[in-house]
């Protein structure tokens, strides 16, 4: 590789991690807004199929711009390893017999002077558009139905988390995920044994969740409590008399208030995170213990197969929204907010990707620890308030922790 090269490549990696950095804390503050306290709560069902619609779409049209030459349809079955081609063993197999002998079993020379091979020509927009058809919808695709089934559950999990949690809380919790992908590959699956240095850092990574969730009550709640406190005016015999005896005992009461509430809602978003963070360990591990060796098959038709599925679940899920509200309003309170969090989540699997191409496991996953310090940063600045120090030493234990945790897996790899 020339020095040019290797400039360009270090460039496009950092660029990269960069992109995926900001679009990691972007993701994680607009969703948290657009469902956060004080917005019109929008359907999680109808967000999650509009993602996927528009990942379908976006895989679709990037799987028909890849196809430049003509190439003949694919062949599938289910003794044939996903998406893939016919093996060279019987396309030679193949070729053998037929230049062999011909119809009427006589001899015929391997190579016609009256047939040379026809140069691969461009095929028109109908038969990519065919091809690509012929390779998402398959009769094999039926198996990443299990996967996008719970893909779905994760979304609509982390969406729920996203009412109960801060940006920064909700980014240090989805980092659990390095957790239950590690029990679930152990004791699940056992196709992963950990070493110790790997098990050591998952309590040092929980801690620093720990550290990060912890969120000191803010005076705008402090002064909610205490105005539903003073709206209600106890009764002379009441036990709660006492709290409007004067502004000391009312202030003690609504800072009480404020903090059994801000303890409720994170109770409720953390398990909402641990659920959303075992689902997607789940359908992580599961597409690379059971499918991987039977899939050579492009990002673009995979995560269009995976939308696929996921959208017949998430219609269902609006389907029985709309029964049980009795009326059919999916769209009802989609704000811009919502609509720019259905874009960035049908973006994130392939922007991951895209840096996957330039970067490492190691570098993609500590750009994602990274983006919590980001993410910090960017509350500050929206909310004109400094972090707190337990943020920076919940950050810094995650980043290390994650760092290590992946740096030593990858060591081990042969």
């Amino acid at each position: 590789m020339s020095t040019s090269d290797a400039s360009s490549h270090a460039f496009k990696k950092w660029a990269s991690l960069l992109v995926l950095i900001f679009f990691t804390s972007v993701t994680s503050i607009v969703s948290q807004r657009s469902r956060g306290a004080g917005q019109a709560r929008y359907s999680i069902a109808t967000s999650v199929f509009m993602s996927e619609l528009f990942k379908l779409s976006l895989g679709f049209a990037m799987a028909v711009c890849s196809k430049r030459t003509q190439t003949a349809p694919a062949t599938d079955g289910t003794t044939l390893p996903l998406f893939s081609e016919k093996r060279p063993s019987q396309d030679s197999d193949d070729a053998s017999s037929s230049s062999s002998s011909s119809s009427d079993g006589r001899p015929v020379s391997p190579v016609s002077p009256r047939s040379p091979p026809m140069a691969p020509t461009a095929p028109s927009l109908q038969d990519k558009v065919r091809h690509v058809f012929g390779e998402i919808y398959c009769p094999s695709a039926w198996m990443m139905g299990v996967p996008a089934l719970v893909y779905v559950c994760q979304n609509m999990l982390q969406l729920a988390a996203n009412s109960y949690l801060s940006s920064i809380a909700y980014q240090g919790l989805s980092q659990l995920k390095l957790i239950t992908a590690a029990v679930i590959s152990s004791y699940l699956f056992r196709t992963t044994l950990l070493s110790s240095r790997q098990w050591l850092c998952l309590p040092i990574l929980l801690t620093g969740v720990v550290f990060l969730v912890q969120k000191p009550i803010s005076h705008h709640d402090v002064m909610d409590a205490a105005a539903m406190l003073s709206s209600t005016e106890p009764g002379f015999d009441s036990p709660f008399k006492h709290r409007l005896a004067g502004s000391t005992a009312l202030l003690g009461s609504a800072v009480a208030l404020a903090r059994q509430h801000a303890s409720a809602q994170l109770a409720v978003g953390a398990l909402l995170m641990v659920l959303a963070c075992t689902c997607g360990s789940y359908a992580g591990v599961y597409i690379e213990t059971k499918l991987k060796t039977s899939m050579s098959v492009p990002l673009s038709v995979r995560n269009a197969q995976l939308a696929t599925f996921a959208m017949i679940t998430a219609g269902a899920a609006v389907v029985f929204e709309a029964i049980a509200q009795a009326r059919w309003a999916p769209f009802n309170n989609f704000t811009a907010l919502a609509w720019f969090t259905v874009v960035l989540r049908g973006l994130a699997g392939y922007v991951v990707s895209a840096t996957l191409r330039y970067a490492d496991t190691i570098m993609k996953g500590f750009a994602t620890s990274l983006a919590i310090i980001t993410t910090i940063a960017m509350e500050s600045i929206l909310t004109s308030q400094l972090p707190s120090s337990t943020q920076f030493v919940g950050s810094s234990l995650v980043l290390a922790s994650t760092y290590c945790y992946i740096r030593v897996g990858a060591a081990r790899k042969p």
